[in-house]
């Protein structure tokens, strides 16, 4: 009863509180915060927009923020209400905000300015104040080196060049990103370069943080000042947009490097968790950031030569290929033919477009060409497109040659690649006209066409109602149907199914711990065979996927509440059911072997994904023997 009454006053509590005015609710304003003051140039740090007033503002414009890089992290509401009494006076306040959160990297080094954003909603416009940021330039490291390389240092307008960028790693990183402003420079377009992986080596490759983004990275052992180290290598496509000489803007790497390590006075679960010093060996990592700067390459960008430029030219500047095939090559007019073009040579070849079909003289005076046009894709070396062509009429022997005109950057001259000829037997289409349909001339009444079909037609399938049977079904007919007859034996079955199965039920509900217990191994191995072993950042991925997986698993095995258990909770409960101690060694190894891939930085761990899954069941068996 007291239960009822204690609902009773919290429902008309809250009824009473939202009829109540609210009061408090602030004017429309914004304010504007970073994350710090003073940041290296080139490490990005958090800005905020805080709106106050409004629930739905427009998203702000930060084009004229010139001095960072600007990226948008997104935006939430931020509102609150609160009930206050004073004497007995009952007050609401409802506060009704937004934030916009942007990450922003300094382009250069010195005191910079965040200029005042506008920010509107229904009609309102604020502004924020400037803020100040003092941007430290960066200094070079002992233990680290940034490296960045250009295939070509002289090319001409619309050549492609490749920037690879080395870091040399001479300690263990826990945390890291890579700043790139050359990507964001108005002299240049970049693209992505699809760097081949090799499958039998996938713990090489990793996900390098890169302006915000992802891209893949290889690890290598290289040397730095005569040391062995590790070396982290990604590429990137540059192609220069107008002529001149530049040097490339300093790129930097931010990192979080361990300097060293402490044994903090009293452990903390954070120390358990993602240090790997369990059971009494705690160890602290002390770390401490740097912004390691590159050097700054030169290149030379020429200007392509008006002389001699053919008036179908795209644009493609290096030295190609392209080759043709036809199928098929015997056809009647009118027939499709599936063409297919190859065009290799370049390294990069994303910009390579299809040859314009309908401006090759020879082949849009002789097939019909359809107006849209296939994309393409790069394959094996080679950017591939497949488009479909028709013969205008039978005295076509031949596919001619199909032109792909480019600035040969070698000889500094324009050319064009051909196709080789394409041999084609086109034969005659015979036109069908009414008389030749089946069935007869409506003015002569004789048959002309040479089909001899419509003698019979669908007549000579019709039969009369004499054929049909009666199918109908009485009361004298239903004691004999077997289906029946099969229905009336199994309902004694049926009832026998139902009550084992309620049986069944109510065992399980009357202990549900002990079955979480029993299904709990069969849960450990859906989610490990779920995990991706394959991809490029599979070892971060499997490292964190058998971990929470084995967590939840013991959580179900040891009757433990679920969540982000430590390792010295589960070695207690293993303990205290009696679990042998090189069962609960191993549990420690995976723990911490899991712990490196998740949460080691670039160092990583010994096994490979599929391995560590593998290492994972075992270990699961051996436990679920181990433990009720």
């Amino acid at each position: 009863m007291q239960g009822i009454l204690r609902f009773i006053c919290a429902l008309l509590f809250i009824i009473l509180a939202c009829s109540l005015p609210a009061v408090g609710a602030k004017p429309f304003s914004v304010s504007a915060g970073v994350e710090s003051q003073e940041v290296f140039a080139g490490e990005p740090f958090v800005f905020q927009i805080q709106v106050q007033g409004a629930e739905h503002p427009d998203r702000p414009d930060l084009s004229h923020v010139s001095d960072f890089h600007v990226e948008f992290l997104g935006g939430q509401q931020n509102n609150s209400s609160s009930i206050t009494i004073v004497n007995g006076k009952m007050t609401k306040n409802v506060r009704r905000g937004y934030v916009f959160s942007f990450r922003l990297t300094p382009k250069r080094s010195g005191n910079l300015t965040i200029p005042p954003i506008a920010v509107t909603a229904g009609g309102k416009r604020a502004n924020t104040r400037a803020v100040s940021i003092r941007s430290v330039k960066p200094t070079e490291v002992e233990d680290f080196e940034f490296d960045l390389r250009l295939s070509e240092d002289t090319v001409y307008v619309g050549q492609p060049v490749k920037l690879t960028g080395i870091w040399y790693v001479g300690r263990k990183v826990k945390k890291f990103a890579v700043n790139l402003p050359v990507l964001d420079d108005s002299r240049f377009d970049a693209a992505d370069w699809d760097m081949p992986v090799n499958p039998k080596k996938k713990d090489r490759y990793l996900r390098v943080p890169l302006n915000g983004e992802k891209t893949i990275a290889i690890k290598e052992r290289r040397q730095l000042d005569g040391e062995p180290c590790t070396a982290v290598r990604f590429e990137k496509i540059l192609i220069p947009r107008w002529p001149g000489t530049f040097s490339l803007p300093e790129s930097t790497v931010s990192l979080l490097a361990v300097t060293g390590y402490r044994k903090p006075s009293a452990p903390s679960a954070f120390d358990d968790f993602f240090d790997g010093g369990f059971f009494g060996n705690f160890r602290q990592a002390v770390t401490q950031k740097f912004v390691i700067p590159s050097n700054k390459p030169e290149i030379t960008v020429k200007a392509l030569p008006e002389s001699g430029r053919p008036a179908d030219f795209t644009g493609l500047v290096g030295k190609y290929r392209i080759s043709a095939e036809a199928s098929p090559t015997r056809v009647k007019v009118g027939d499709p033919i599936t063409l297919t073009l190859r065009v290799t040579g370049s390294a990069y070849l994303d910009p390579v477009t299809l040859p314009a079909l309908e401006k090759q003289p020879a082949l849009a005076e002789n097939f019909k060409i359809p107006s849209e046009m296939a994309s393409g894709a790069v394959k094996n070396g080679a950017k591939v497109f497949t488009q479909t062509v028709r013969a205008k009429h039978a005295d076509i022997t031949e596919i001619p040659p199909i032109e792909l005109p480019y600035f040969d950057a070698g000889t500094g001259a324009y050319r064009r690649a051909k196709t080789d000829p394409i041999p084609l037997e086109v034969e005659a289409t015979r036109v069908v006209t009414a008389k030749d349909a089946e069935g007869q001339s409506a003015i002569s009444g004789t048959v002309k066409s040479e089909l001899e079909t419509w003698a019979q037609g669908i007549a000579y399938n019709y039969t009369d109602l004499s054929v049909l049977a009666d199918a109908s079904a009485g009361l004298e007919k239903w004691h004999r149907s077997p289906f029946w007859l099969a229905w009336l034996a199994g309902l004694p079955f049926i009832y026998v199914v139902a009550l084992l199965v309620i049986v069944y039920r109510r065992r399980h509900l009357a202990d549900p711990e002990a079955n979480r217990r029993r299904k709990a191994y069969a849960c450990l191995v859906r989610e490990l065979k779920k995990l991706d072993t394959s991809g490029a950042d599979a070892a971060e991925t499997a490292g964190a996927g058998v971990l929470e997986a084995l967590r939840r698993y013991l959580a179900k095995k040891l009757g433990l509440p679920p969540g982000a258990l430590t390792l010295n909770e589960i070695e207690a409960a293993l303990q205290k059911r009696q679990v042998d101690e090189p069962v609960i060694e191993r549990v420690k190894g995976i723990f911490n072997t899991c712990e490196a891939l998740a949460y080691g930085g670039i160092d990583g761990a010994g096994d490979a994904p599929a391995a560590l899954v593998e290492r994972a069941m075992q270990l699961a068996r051996t436990l679920d023997r181990s433990l009720p």
